[in-house]
């Protein structure tokens, strides 16, 4: 009787293990999993750079990738970090919410009050102004030096409306080694214009505030590495960015989680290595220390595969109400690659309506560093759809079906590749 028993265990636990083993390439892909990874993302909250928020972030995808089987590490970095409480412009009676442009000078005067003045129509600006300007900037100059060149005026602030399809306040990254901006900025949604234009025009003082703190902290990247190949196929993709990014960041992130667990099921002549970059709102802090620190050699990595922002994002239309959102895929979601994958990309992609860009030297986000890093062989996605850096990217501006669709379409490229 024992040894019947004994038998059947190890039957049941054959079975078990045979299951799992054998996992249909299609659970990996199912878009309602990939869908439930941007909800998990984007319930985590906002993801700036050393925040609690983006700690537990690579966190969870550590151990994601540690449950498929991958060697996880992480790579701190330390950053001083801003982290913003209460952000506004008030005339006494109104108080409009904002959002600081980084950095945030530590050693400046945070809160301001002035006589608020269009900069497109005033004819001099002094020591008792605060400057309204437009972001982006329209002309064809330098944000920077535009910026710099109304500071040097004298003025005591600057309001920026931030021009964008969402109506909301859209943040924007920092450049390589920027230093603090000698006067506090603060970036306001265009859907409060007419009350800031209010403001202008009643021409009493208004008070501009950006309180917070700064902390020194750390960023962390994690990535995992899985396999004994001797070339290495990278999969990247950043991990960090202003607010809930559940399009910009969480469809890339959904993505690259289906490709890791179905990468680990492959029995692969390649090495895999799956890095989550922190630090991609400032200047791409984590993804030029993995690649000065952890990437394969150049000359043994067969293949890059970047996902940057808007990897799967749904259509928006303008309507006289406002953005309307489609069932499909942003037509104008770009796509990078170049030439040595070209054959294999074009073939796997050929069904799915975007942009492709060719693009050898300068393809799109954190992708451009890698190929002037010398790297041979990349592609990937980046896409600034219409929630790029606003607060309302939530999970909402992707869906299972694109998530799947664009997920199936990369590993096809993979397979393809290595043939």
């Amino acid at each position: 009787m024992k040894s019947k028993y004994s038998f059947i265990t190890v039957l049941l636990l054959y079975v078990i293990t045979t299951i799992g083993q054998n996992k249909p390439e299609a659970d990996f892909f199912n878009g309602s999993q990939l869908f439930s990874t941007v909800q998990k993302f984007v319930s985590l909250g906002e993801h700036r750079t050393g925040t609690p928020t983006d700690l537990a972030t690579s966190d969870w995808l550590g151990k994601e990738l540690a449950s498929y089987g991958y060697d996880v590490k992480h790579l701190y970095f330390p950053i001083r970090q801003f982290f913003p409480e209460k952000v506004s412009l008030s005339n006494g009676k109104e108080t409009i919410k904002a959002f600081p442009l980084w950095w945030v000078n530590e050693h400046a005067n945070h809160n301001v009050t002035g006589t608020l003045v269009n900069v497109n129509k005033a004819k001099a600006l002094d020591k008792s102004n605060i400057a309204l300007i437009h972001l982006p900037i329209k002309q064809k100059v330098n944000s920077k030096i535009y910026i710099d060149s109304i500071i040097n005026l004298g003025v005591k602030g600057i309001v920026a409306i931030t021009d964008n399809q969402s109506g909301e306040i859209e943040a924007y990254n920092t450049y390589k080694d920027q230093q603090p901006w000698k006067v506090p900025i603060i970036l306001i949604a265009p859907k409060d214009s007419a009350k800031v234009q209010a403001f202008v025009k009643n021409g009493k003082p208004v008070t501009l505030a950006i309180n917070g703190t700064f902390k020194d902290v750390k960023g962390r990247n994690v990535y995992g590495t899985i396999g004994n190949g001797s070339e290495y196929i990278v999969i990247s993709t950043p991990i960090s960015g202003w607010f809930t990014c559940g399009g910009e960041r969480g469809s890339g992130i959904a993505i690259w989680l289906s490709l890791a667990k179905w990468a680990a099921s492959q029995k692969s002549k390649y090495t895999f290595v799956f890095t989550g970059n922190s630090g991609h709102e400032h200047a791409f802090k984590g993804a030029h220390e993995f690649l000065e620190l952890n990437a394969p050699p150049v000359d043994k990595t067969h293949l890059w595969i970047h996902f940057g922002a808007g990897a799967a994002t749904l259509e928006y239309k303008n309507t006289a109400t406002g953005l309307v959102k489609q069932n499909n895929a942003d037509p104008k979601r770009r796509f990078f690659y170049n030439d040595p994958v070209k054959k294999s990309f074009d073939t796997s992609f050929s069904g799915i309506n975007a942009v492709y860009v060719l693009a050898n030297e300068n393809p799109g986000g954190e992708l451009i560093y890698v190929a002037k890093k010398g790297y041979k062989r990349f592609a990937g996605v980046s896409y600034a759809h219409p929630f790029f850096h606003v607060n309302t990217d939530d999970a909402n501006t992707t869906s299972p079906e694109i998530l799947e669709e664009t997920a199936k379409a990369f590993r096809d490229f993979i397979k393809e590749d290595i043939k």
